[in-house]
C-alpha cells in the first residue's frame, strides 16, 4: 500500500468540533489543552538534545488494556475515511491521540518506528495547522517522503511503513493515530 494523503474527507463541522474538543477554544495557543480530555504528560527521549527532553501530552483512546469514554466521538475519523477509500474496517486496534509542544531544536522528526509488529493500516488525523512534517523511511533509514500537518488531512499507510513524528518548532502539532486492522490487511 502506498501513502495516501487525503484531505477534507472529514466534514468541516467534524473537524472544527475535534480542534474545539482537544484545544479547547484559545486561538492564540498559550495553554493549547482542552480540560475536556485528560492527558497524560510525557517526554520523548528521542528527541533529547543538550539534555533536554522535548515535551508532549497523550491520550489513549483505545489499547489493549483500555478503553477511553471519548472514543466513540473520534472512531468516526476511521470509519468514514474507510468508507470513502472502499475500504473494510475490522477494528480499532489502537487509537491515540497526541499533542507536541513546540521545542527550539535542530532535530526536524523523532525517530523512525512502526507502531505494531503486526499487519495493519495507520491513519495519521491532523486536528490542526501545525509545522513538524510526519516523515517516511527507506529500510536504510533515508527519508523517501515528507507530509505537511494539515486541519483535517488524513495520512493512511501500512503499518510496517518506518515512519516518524516531526518537530514543530511555531505551534503545538496534534495528531490522532490509529492502527486499525482492514479486510485488506487480514486478507494480504
Amino acid at each position: 500500500m502506498n501513502i495516501q494523503i487525503i484531505d477534507d474527507a472529514i466534514p468541516t463541522y467534524l473537524q472544527d468540533l475535534y480542534e474545539l474538543y482537544i484545544l479547547g477554544n484559545n486561538k492564540d495557543q498559550s495553554t493549547p489543552i482542552s480540560p475536556l480530555i485528560d492527558f497524560k504528560c510525557n517526554y520523548e527521549t528521542t528527541g533529547i538534545e543538550k539534555g533536554r527532553l522535548p515535551l508532549n501530552f497523550a491520550h489513549v483512546l483505545k489499547s489493549d488494556s483500555a478503553i477511553s469514554t471519548h472514543l466513540q466521538l473520534f472512531s468516526k475519523i476511521p470509519q468514514l475515511i474507510c468508507q470513502t477509500q472502499h475500504r473494510d474496517l475490522l477494528d480499532i486496534l489502537v487509537a491515540r491521540i497526541f499533542l507536541i509542544m513546540p521545542y527550539n531544536t535542530n532535530l526536524t522528526h523523532y525517530a523512525p518506528h512502526i507502531d505494531l509488529d503486526i499487519k495493519h493500516t495507520v491513519l495519521l488525523y491532523y486536528v490542526n495547522d501545525s509545522d513538524g512534517d510526519t516523515v517516511f523511511f527507506n529500510n536504510d533509514g533515508t527519508i523517501f517522503k515528507s507530509v505537511s500537518p494539515k486541519k483535517g488531512r488524513v495520512i493512511l499507510f501500512d503499518g510496517t511503513l518506518l515512519h516518524g513524528g516531526g518537530v514543530p518548532r511555531k505551534h503545538p502539532r496534534c495528531v490522532i493515530n490509529f492502527d486499525l486492522l482492514t479486510r485488506e490487511d487480514y486478507e494480504s
